[in-house]
C-alpha cells in the first residue's frame, strides 16, 4: 500500500509540473509575442526618425554650404575692393 502512495504522489507531483511548465510556456509565449510585436513597431518608428533626421542633415549641410559660398563671394570681392582703394592712395 505505501508503494501504491508513494506511486500516486510522484505521478501527481510530475504531471503537475508538466502541467504548471505548459501553462508557464503559453503565457510567455504570449508575453513574448506581443514584446515582440511592440519592438518591432518600434524599430519601424526609430528607422523612420533616423531617415527623417538624415533629410534634415542633409538640408543643414547644403544652407551652410551655401552660406560658406556667399561668405566668400562677398569676403573675396570686399578684400580686392579694399586692395585696389588702397593701390590708388598709395600711387
Amino acid at each position: 500500500m505505501m508503494i501504491l502512495e508513494t506511486l500516486f504522489d510522484v505521478l501527481s507531483a510530475s504531471v503537475g509540473a508538466i502541467m504548471g511548465a505548459v501553462f508557464a510556456f503559453y503565457l510567455n509565449h504570449k508575453r513574448n509575442k506581443s514584446l515582440a510585436t511592440k519592438l518591432i513597431v518600434n524599430r519601424q518608428t526609430l528607422d523612420k526618425i533616423k531617415l527623417e533626421n538624415q533629410s534634415l542633415l542633409k538640408q543643414i549641410q547644403d544652407k551652410e554650404n551655401l552660406i560658406l559660398q556667399m561668405q566668400m563671394q562677398i569676403l573675396g570681392e570686399n578684400p580686392d575692393a579694399k586692395k585696389k582703394k588702397t593701390k590708388k592712395k598709395n600711387a
